[in-house]
């Protein structure tokens, strides 16, 4: 089950929504949900209806090409989609309010949204759904967050932040200093947001890994998709970090993942499997 979210938050005041309802052939579900970890980084719901897969996600009522835009992109990465677009009640603050619920990792971190109050004796992450791109319900971030407690200190880099989760719950753990980036400038301005409400402080920045200059630390965070994963690993500045932890891609992926990173030095030292979904650490040397 993908990660469901909004695009408005349950807390405050919010725009109406649309429901788009996308279905594929079942050949193409594990391409769709690659594809929808770019296109829509607010979460979706998957639903398997036998020889088919439905997803569903949730945008702005306002924006009136969304569907036909989905369409036109998901046609680009060769996914052919039926789509069809409802117009939402107000009764998804209620549904959204159930299915944002707190996760505990490891007995030390709890993730919850700003509704629910804290639990003593655990590190506490609020991020508010409104915010969008990853709440800590996906397989990916959950694991991500597991592997962060085996190893904490030093500094720390999230590539491809998204809300901020990782990076904030990274500096709970005591990782510092702790660098935050993302291509997206909404990301960007998600993650300041949060971490300004959870009070810690991270150096975030709107960057592409790709082109620009990333700033060296001990460890690495990158809960994104195989491709850039992979692309990562030739990104990454002298010295090379001692620990990566990765994540965002299927286990039939995990070969070439760990071949690219293997020939950088790096060995798998732990592995997360949930829900379809890896997650690797990493250590070099």
């Amino acid at each position: 089950m993908a990660e469901a979210s909004s695009v408005a938050s349950a807390s405050g005041v919010s725009e109406a929504l649309q429901r788009l309802t996308v279905t594929v052939a079942g050949d193409d579900a594990e391409r769709l949900g690659a594809a929808l970890v770019d296109l829509a980084p607010a979460g979706w719901c998957e639903r398997p209806m036998g020889a088919e897969t439905m997803v569903e996600l949730w945008m702005p009522a306002s924006d009136v090409a969304a569907s036909s835009r989905l369409a036109d992109e998901l046609a680009q990465r060769g996914v052919a989609a039926q789509i069809t677009t409802i117009a939402q009640s107000d009764d998804w603050r209620d549904g959204l309010r159930r299915y944002h619920q707190p996760i505990e990792i490891g007995g030390r971190l709890r993730v919850r949204p700003p509704w629910v109050a804290p639990r003593a004796r655990l590190m506490d992450v609020v991020i508010d759904p409104g915010m969008a791109f990853g709440t800590g319900q996906h397989a990916t971030t959950k694991a991500c967050l597991a592997l962060l407690i085996a190893e904490p200190g030093g500094s720390l880099l999230d590539v491809g932040c998204g809300s901020g989760v990782l990076a904030i719950a990274g500096r709970r753990l005591g990782y510092d200093p702790v660098w935050a980036i993302d291509v997206d400038p909404l990301a960007v301005d998600a993650t300041i947001a949060n971490a300004r409400a959870n009070g810690v402080s991270l150096r975030i920045g709107g960057r592409d890994a790709d082109r620009d200059r990333l700033p060296i630390t001990q460890t690495v965070v990158a809960n994104i998709t195989a491709i850039p994963v992979m692309a990562l690993a030739g990104a990454l500045p002298e010295p090379l970090p001692a620990r990566v932890i990765l994540s965002g891609f299927r286990p039939p992926d995990v070969a070439r993942v760990t071949q690219v990173w293997g020939a950088l030095g790096y060995t798998v030292v732990d592995r997360v499997d949930d829900d379809d979904w890896t997650a690797l650490r990493l250590a070099r040397g």
